[in-house]
């Protein structure tokens, strides 16, 4: 149906928006299990388990993305990229497949590739496309979909695909039937997607309306081949009775695939906002997304060439178009999403973008009026140089609107890629003693460790949970461990309502809680106050760990915290493992009992032989300085 315009002309513009962008997309790639929090990577590191094990991801699914996705990953990693990497590299992939339209399309459109090129560098550096060029995400998939439906839809027909038109041939349908067949892997792919078909009804109506006569089948043979995109999710079933690692929810029975095809748990944020309040708020953050992607003065731009659009004949179907495309997902994200949404935000960037292309042709295209008056020529040789001064700026504010976007958004996305705290939370979780279930919340630090277990396995004796875990059968099976920080957001007063019971806690390693629900008693009497019972070091590769059970004779009446220094040959505190309180802070002595033992573990560096670790119990006074109420020291040697 089309050609895409890669001439010797067009090439070389296209060769340069590569060698700008791919450089720059290599340097922030991620490249480790993901372990920011940040709303731009929530899912992130489920996607590099699912495309690194074909199991399937959350709702609604996205089955073909990770089919493909899963296929691409085995390539990637049969030439050499590291299990981590390559989700990334996927997505990498996909978004420079879209560019590659993008451009198609606007070299099409205005037949000017380095206008095109400038326009495609521009937009690839928008912050919400960059991001979503380097992690394990859905949307650079889907931007190929968007791309590839405007640029079908948009193609100028050939003057033998005019005439068809023009007397109800059969060819006139094809661009429909194909539009409502990738349409249809689209909307099946991403449910944000169907805000494109406005747009596309518009941009084909003379081909759709040619025949009324013929318009029901056409609609029929459109809506067969749209339902098409809903074979893929077939693959969610037999992954789930294939017993894949990683399986989302139950799609094995009907209830559970209809959640993840409807996308029932992400129901609550689709909806009219109920009050002024709410819809002012979702103005606010849609906005607030696309001056941080594009500026304020890019949005002015972009809009001012839509409209410029608008008033030149030829560039109206698609002015048109575009601004169909992006304003309905515009609206519908203020009217009816409370969420920030990609799948929203990049069909509006990409018709700014297209503004701006429109905008620059217009002004690249501007020519001066012709007259043989010697009294114009004054005023037209101060009209010339205004129009020149617009040229120069067409070529110089694009380059600074392109270095303030590598300013502003490299450093923010490196920090996101680059955030080691998935790593951190893997070290962790491999201090889990073993054949215990570990309990981490669903989320990026649970997917990390995940992906260390499913794709790297490197954790075989850890059983891994979310929050969502029957614990009551965990503890009568067995020990049930968690990280000091769960308690930040589930507090021991959560675990005792999952339980059902009292709940105690101890450390069992290095920044890892056991869950109990009987205290420990000492098996014989203990020393007056407060004791360890027991204190030993224990050594790793790279740290020292001082263990101490701690024993109270009689239940403490106040709180104390904990201080552990490592201190050199002089005496020097050289490190130190503080606390507000025994098992990271969250087991104050007044939750003691007279007799019982609370474990604690103290993680320190490891340094050369010959330290020595002062630990034991204080309390800050009403003058501020600090008692030290019990003291002990312990070498600080390794076996």
């Amino acid at each position: 149906m089309f050609q895409l315009p890669f001439t010797r002309k067009n090439t070389l513009p296209f060769i340069i928006v590569l060698a700008v962008l791919v450089p720059i997309y290599l340097s922030t790639l991620q490249t480790i299990p993901n372990g920011s929090e940040n709303y731009y990577m929530i899912d992130v590191g489920e996607t590099q388990i699912v495309l690194n094990s074909w199991g399937t991801l959350h709702s609604t699914g996205y089955p073909l993305f990770v089919m493909a996705g899963n296929i691409v990953v085995g390539v990637l990693k049969l030439v050499g990229v590291s299990a981590p990497a390559a989700p990334g590299a996927n997505a990498l992939i996909w978004g420079l497949l879209a560019l590659t339209l993008i451009y198609a399309l606007a070299v099409h459109l205005t037949g000017r590739p380095v206008l095109a090129a400038g326009m495609t560098i521009l937009f690839g550096l928008a912050r919400t496309v960059w991001i979503h060029n380097n992690i394990a995400e859905i949307y650079s998939f889907g931007l190929v979909f968007l791309a590839l439906l405007l640029l079908i839809a948009l193609w100028k027909p050939s003057p033998s695909a005019s005439t068809a038109i023009a007397v109800g041939g059969k060819t006139s349908y094809k661009r429909i039937y194909w539009l409502a067949f990738i349409g249809g892997l689209a909307v099946f792919h991403h449910r944000g997607l169907i805000m494109v078909a406005p747009a596309l009804v518009y941009a084909v109506w003379p081909q759709l309306t040619a025949s009324w006569r013929k318009l029901p089948r056409v609609l029929i043979v459109s809506l067969l081949l749209g339902v098409l995109g809903f074979v893929p999710y077939a693959y969610l079933v037999l992954r789930a009775h294939s017993g894949a690692a990683w399986v989302y929810g139950d799609p094995g029975n009907w209830n559970g695939f209809w959640d993840q095809f409807l996308g029932r748990e992400a129901s609550r944020f689709i909806g009219p906002p109920s009050s002024m309040d709410g819809l002012l708020a979702n103005f606010n953050t849609i906005n607030t997304v696309l001056v941080t992607d594009i500026t304020v003065p890019g949005i002015i731009l972009g809009l001012l060439g839509l409209i410029l659009a608008l008033r030149n004949r030829a560039r109206r179907r698609a002015a048109i178009t575009l601004i169909l495309s992006g304003g309905v997902a515009y609206l519908f994200h203020i009217a009816l999403y409370t969420d920030i949404l990609s799948a929203l935000i990049l069909p509006i960037l990409l018709s700014l973008a297209f503004g701006w292309l429109f905008l620059a042709d217009a002004v690249a295209s501007y020519q001066l009026p012709v007259s043989g008056k010697n009294q114009m020529d004054d005023s037209l040789g101060s009209l010339s140089q205004y129009v020149g001064s617009l040229r120069v700026a067409l070529l110089i504010v694009p380059v600074i609107f392109g270095i303030i976007l590598l300013a502003v958004n490299q450093p923010f996305i490196k920090g996101l890629t680059s955030d080691t705290t998935g790593l951190q939370t893997i070290a962790m979780a491999q201090e889990t003693p073993f054949g215990t279930t570990l309990m981490i919340d669903w989320g990026p630090r649970h997917f990390a460790v995940g992906f260390a277990r499913d794709v790297l396995h490197e954790l075989p004796n850890v059983t891994l949970v979310s929050h969502k875990a029957n614990f009551q059968t965990i503890l009568a099976n067995g020990r049930l461990i968690t990280p000091d920080f769960t308690f930040y957001n589930r507090p021991v007063s959560w675990w005792e309502e999952q339980l059902d019971a009292p709940v105690y806690i101890d450390a069992a390693a290095p920044h890892l809680v056991e869950i109990k629900t009987v205290r420990d008693m000492a098996s014989a009497p203990l020393p007056d106050g407060i004791t360890p019972v027991e204190q030993a070091v224990e050594c790793t590769a790279d740290h020292i760990n001082l263990k101490v059970s701690w024993g109270a004779a009689q239940k403490p009446d106040h709180d104390l915290s904990v201080f552990v220094h490592l201190l050199d040959a002089g005496d020097k505190v050289i490190a130190q493992a503080d606390e507000s309180a025994p098992v990271y802070g969250w087991r104050p002595l007044t939750t003691w009992e007279a007799g019982e033992i609370v474990r604690d573990v103290y993680p320190l560096p490891r340094l050369p032989e010959g330290a020595t670790i002062s630990f034991g119990l204080y309390r800050q006074l009403d003058t501020g300085e600090f008692e030290n109420v019990y003291v002990y020291d312990i070498p600080a040697t390794c076996g």
